[in-house]
């Protein structure tokens, strides 16, 4: 099991997002590890050829995008003036389900690579790279169960050794 699987089966009262967060309304713990954004896309693609992608590959193509602020973040940037040409037609927060989406041929999903495969689906990197930091995050004043205040105990002290281990 990992940290993803505890979310989704609603162990934990939190989750992870990517930066920047609203630190008016979220608690979190930064994650010593940068996100690689690419799309997930169909094998049978002509783009899953593709060493990686950038922005005008995708003009052509239906997103569906894992953020829901999608004009104002990162990946708004890297598209630059391609933005205003984008077929956006999906927008979420579970990557799993939005690549769910792509594997049914509704678009092509702008996500995080995940430490995962899914039959039909591979993940191409985006150029130029794009990479966001990740924290563990819940929202503040929040009232944990036994097993979630001893998981973020664990989560800080991991995230010092990994830290300054500088992995």
């Amino acid at each position: 099991d990992n940290i993803h699987d505890y979310i989704e089966r609603g162990f934990l009262d939190m989750g992870l997002m990517a930066e920047p967060i609203d630190i008016r309304k979220y608690d979190f713990i930064p994650m010593p590890i940068k996100e690689k954004w690419g799309v997930w896309i169909r094998t049978d693609s002509a783009l899953a050829g593709k060493e990686w992608v950038q922005p005008e590959d995708l003009m052509k193509e239906r997103l569906i995008v894992a953020t829901s602020d999608f004009m104002k973040s990162r990946i708004g940037q890297w598209m630059g003036n391609y933005m205003e040409q984008a077929d956006i037609i999906a927008e979420g927060n579970l990557l799993y389900n939005e690549m769910m989406l792509a594997k049914s041929r509704l678009g092509v999903v702008l996500g995080i690579e995940l430490d995962y495969t899914c039959e039909g689906l591979r993940f191409v990197p985006l150029y130029p790279t794009l990479e966001t930091s990740t924290v563990l995050a819940w929202k503040k004043e929040q009232v944990f169960t036994s097993v979630t205040s001893t998981f973020l105990t664990f989560a800080r002290q991991y995230e010092k050794v990994i830290s300054n281990n500088k992995l």
